[in-house]
């Protein structure tokens, strides 16, 4: 699986889901350059999010500490399926 992934904001994805889930440390879960309501699309294949694998996992106990949170969600961006990250708080 990739880990590739684009910063972007919410609004430039086209959500797929309404679901929360997860991320890793291979992701830039801890920049606190990432504004609220901002966030990263990690791309995978559509059989890949229809069987709802490869979704990132959060690293929530960590980011609780530091006071950011984010959410996860099936999400397209350019035409590219995959899931948003989005910072919530």
């Amino acid at each position: 699986m990739s880990s590739e992934y684009t910063v972007c904001s919410a609004l430039d994805v086209e959500r797929v889901s309404h679901g929360n889930g997860g991320g890793g440390s291979k992701y830039p879960w801890y920049n606190t350059r990432i504004p609220v309501g901002e966030g990263f699309h990690v791309p995978r294949t559509q059989e890949n999010v229809d069987a709802d694998k490869g979704r990132p996992t959060v690293p929530t106990k960590h980011l609780a500490k530091l006071g950011i949170k984010y959410k996860t969600y099936k999400a397209v961006k350019n035409g590219v399926p995959g899931y948003m990250c989005e910072r919530v708080k």
